[in-house]
């Protein structure tokens, strides 16, 4: 599938942010040396933990859903600017790790956790 299906799939009424995403690392823009590294973990299938930090829009987030994108793998996002509890926190990360999953590997991306 070319990049311009992809463009056609996705819904008409979605955030410019989300509709024009990279989905490959191809696509992202950023630190030659992060893409290079990332682009090993995918290859090897062997993801470590990992943690972006950096400013506003520098692609943090963007490089955390194109890596579960491009692994077999079950994965939550949370949003801590939405969801500021740390005990709402702990329980969907405890819930979401002690079940049974799909696929071999789970991830949990906690997003914007400055916030916590």
């Amino acid at each position: 599938m070319n990049q311009e299906e992809k463009e056609q799939k996705k819904p008409d009424n979605t955030l410019w942010v989300e509709k024009y995403r990279p989905t490959t690392l191809k696509d992202y823009i950023g630190n030659e040396h992060l893409k290079d590294k990332v682009a090993e973990y995918i290859k090897t299938s062997d993801i470590p933990h990992l943690l972006f930090y950096g400013k506003a829009g520098t692609g943090k987030t963007t490089l955390a859903k194109l890596i579960v994108g491009r692994i077999n793998c079950d994965y939550i996002v949370i949003n801590a600017s939405d969801e500021r509890g740390v005990d709402t926190i702990r329980s969907k990360v405890k819930g979401f790790a002690s079940t049974v999953g799909f696929k071999d590997k789970k991830i949990i991306i906690l997003d914007e956790f400055d916030y916590m």
